[in-house]
């Protein structure tokens, strides 16, 4: 043991008295941590909305658009609009899309998405039955940068969701607006009022012309009989065709009416459709807010307090109450299905969000309370305010999901009827002017009718009977439409508000994110490694620079060679808790990395560069620059294969199997639990396994010193020989 104080005593003095040696052992103290601050803040966000937005994606649009009756629809201007609105990415919007693809060849944009010239009328292809996708091009430009095209390719899927969102949004706008037509039927009176009047006149006309019919056939012998019930039947007839006549030029007119109608109906929705979507974004953005500072304020800081609680006034404000306008107030005000049950489940989980909100208005007060006191309360309350903003986020998804699960499907049976009955009427129409014109020429004159055979009259006949069968079916279908239950429901259903109902049924899920072990930014989370490796860096430098034997034994007596492989190590050791200290404290100060558990992060790197010091300055010891060669190789394969950066489960097999072998391992997975927060035993089974490397390098230092001796004396020689190594 003397023989180990000697060393570490002769050591120290030499370097104190050495102004060279002590600015070389600054050096190693400082590089180290450089090289960890640098990497952890070259990481810190990269994934981030200000990091990615700088990043350039062109857009183009081809798109030629369509025109629906009076309407011009161009996809293409609506996903160029709503990008516009997005931050996400850096949206370059070129005039043409040969300007867009030639900048991804030239590297100014990293990508580009051209929207094809029959976006628009491939959308809308189901309608005619032959379905043709609409197509988006994507062009990545891969050689420009290796990460950047990972980070760009979630422009692809911004994309998708925004044109889904679009589509079945403006489906079901459609749909219910133009069921708002049929739900003002009987109030403009068209075909539930003055068409069934028109059509049961038509049918008591239709059975006078059979009656008549039957009795002309019974008298055909008679001459006289047979005069005066053609001039009846023939009155009759002219009677019935200027009705129809009447009421085909009334139909045609309820019909432009009607398209009026819907149009006035659409231009009004229109507008309203979109001050709901804008409430709808805000109330969700301001959700996510709320969500973001609350997981992001931090004990005795009234800055984040009252940022937090600024949301929270915006978010209630937003929602308002049952007299005030809000979300809340156009939910339960407007709001009829037809059936008290299941308007009332909606007004009870309305309440419940309701409810849920106050309780986060007061979780904020206690939280405002407890960063004035202990650091504990106020972890305790942050920590419930987290919840209650889950179980808020949960409750507003139940709400969403009895609106779409509940109202969604109704009324399309009755809208299927409604347009069913309209066609069959302009088809009954056209069917009865021809039949009846048939029968008036029949019964122009007298001699016409002598010449005629009584078959031909029976069929006449039939022809009217079947006619007045089909015209009493289509009266009572569309007496029933007004009876039917679905329709009823559908009626109201319209009535509340169609706009709302299409927003839900585009956006009917809600994911809600719950953070296990939540890490603030990517820079925390790389941080283990870079750290990890600044010390192992640290490690190799020491054993390279600093020699391994000791020369001087002056004063020693029978020295052994465990005594100088402990008492030299001490300096190596001494360098490496600097260095740790140093890169630590500037990772918690200047860096500013997130940490649940500053002093057990230190000790982990303590006990890291210790063990990692160690075994380097072993295998320096015992190998000499075989052993700093192993310590190279060792730093690059776990460089490669620890899981610092990539998943271990997606890198090749060998690294999966190496991994268990590697103290890297060991050492990131202490720190991240140090980062991120305890689980059960793993910081203390990390930390006991690390012993192990320690053993080894003992047992490289002690044992196997002598046996390779001889092989590094040789190593040495021909070194010198070769006049160029050192």
């Amino acid at each position: 043991m003397n023989n180990i104080i000697k060393i570490i005593a002769s050591d120290i003095k030499r370097l104190s008295t050495n102004v060279v040696a002590m600015v070389v052992i600054i050096g190693l103290t400082v590089i180290p941590s450089l090289y960890a601050w640098f990497n952890i803040l070259s990481n810190w966000d990269p994934y981030g909305e200000s990091a990615t937005s700088n990043l350039q994606v062109a857009v183009a649009s081809s798109d030629q658009g369509i025109v629906i009756g009076n309407v011009e629809l161009n996809v293409g201007d609506i996903i160029i609009s709503r990008l516009k609105e997005n931050t996400t990415i850096g949206w370059v919007f070129t005039d043409t899309a040969q300007e867009a693809v030639a900048g991804v060849h030239s590297g100014d944009y990293y990508a580009a998405l051209v929207i094809d010239e029959e976006f628009s009328d491939n959308m809308i292809s189901f309608l005619s039955g032959d379905i043709k996708n609409p197509v988006i091009t994507y062009y990545e430009n891969e050689k420009k940068n290796a990460i950047a095209p990972k980070i760009t390719a979630k422009v692809k899927t911004t994309i998708e969701r925004e044109v889904d969102h679009a589509f079945v949004s403006t489906v079901a706008e459609a749909l219910l607006k133009g069921g708002e037509y049929f739900a003002d039927l009987d109030e403009e009176g068209n075909i539930t009022s003055q068409g069934i009047e028109k059509l049961e006149k038509l049918d008591s006309d239709l059975k006078g012309v059979i009656a008549l019919l039957d009795s002309y056939i019974a008298l055909s012998d008679s001459t006289e009989s047979i005069s005066t019930a053609g001039g009846a039947v023939a009155d009759s007839a002219k009677s019935i065709t200027k009705l129809a006549e009447q009421m085909a030029d009334s139909a045609q007119k309820d019909a432009q009416v009607g398209k009026q109608d819907l149009q006035k109906v659409k231009n009004l929705t229109d507008d309203k459709v979109k001050e709901i979507n804008n409430e709808f974004d805000s109330v969700d953005s301001a959700v996510k807010v709320i969500n973001d500072k609350a997981n992001g304020v931090t004990y005795n800081n009234p800055v984040d307090i009252e940022a937090l609680q600024k949301s929270v006034n915006e978010f209630t404000a937003k929602w308002g109450t049952k007299d005030q306008p809000g979300t809340y107030y156009h939910m339960i005000s407007t709001i009829n299905t037809g059936n008290d049950l299941i308007n009332q489940t909606i007004y009870d989980y309305a309440d419940e969000l309701d409810g849920k909100i106050k309780v986060i208005n007061e979780d904020v007060k206690i939280l405002s309370d407890a960063s004035k006191q202990s650091e504990e309360l106020f972890n305790n309350t942050k920590s419930k305010l987290i919840n209650d903003i889950a179980s808020c986020i949960d409750a507003t998804y139940k709400v969403r999901s009895e609106y779409v699960n509940t109202l969604s499907p109704l009324g399309q049976n009755a809208m299927n009827s409604t347009a069913n009955s309209v066609a069959e009427i302009e088809k009954l129409l056209n069917y009865n002017a021809t039949s009846i014109d048939l029968v008036i020429d029949n019964l122009k004159n007298y001699s016409t009718l002598m010449d005629q055979s009584k078959d031909s009259l029976v069929k006449s006949r039939n022809e009217a009977v079947d006619m007045e069968r089909q015209l009493s079916a289509l009266i009572a279908d569309i007496k029933s439409i007004g009876d039917n239950e679905a329709y009823h429901k559908f009626v109201n259903l319209l009535q509340t508000d169609p706009d709302l109902l299409s927003e839900f049924i585009s956006s009917p899920v809600e994911i809600s994110n719950e953070y296990i072990y939540p890490v603030e930014n990517n820079g925390s989370m790389t941080a283990p490694f870079y750290i990890v490796l600044s010390i192992w860096v640290g490690a190799l430098i020491m054993s390279t620079i600093l020699k391994t034997s000791v020369k001087d034994t002056t004063g020693m007596r029978n020295l052994k060679n465990w005594q100088c492989f402990f008492g030299r190590f001490f300096v190596t050791f001494m360098i490496g808790q600097v260095q740790t200290i140093i890169t630590v404290m500037g990772a918690f100060l200047f860096v500013g990395i997130q940490c649940e558990h500053p002093v057990y992060f230190w000790l982990a790197c303590a006990w890291t560069s210790l063990i990692y010091s160690l075994l380097l300055y072993s295998f320096t010891y015992s190998f000499g620059n075989i052993g700093e060669a192993l310590s190279v190789i060792l730093m690059v394969i776990q460089v490669a294969g620890a899981g610092g950066t990539f998943p271990i489960e997606v890198l090749p097999k060998v690294f999966q199997i190496l991994y268990r072998f590697m103290p890297f391992n060991y050492s990131m997975n202490a720190l991240r639990e140090c980062i991120g927060g305890f689980y059960e035993d793993t910081y203390r089974n990390c930390m006991l396994t690390l012993i192990i490397y320690g053993v080894v390098a003992v047992f490289v230092g002690v044992v196997l010193y002598h046996p390779f001796k001889l092989l590094n004396e040789k190593i040495e020689n021909s070194k010198e020989k070769s006049g160029i190594l050192i």
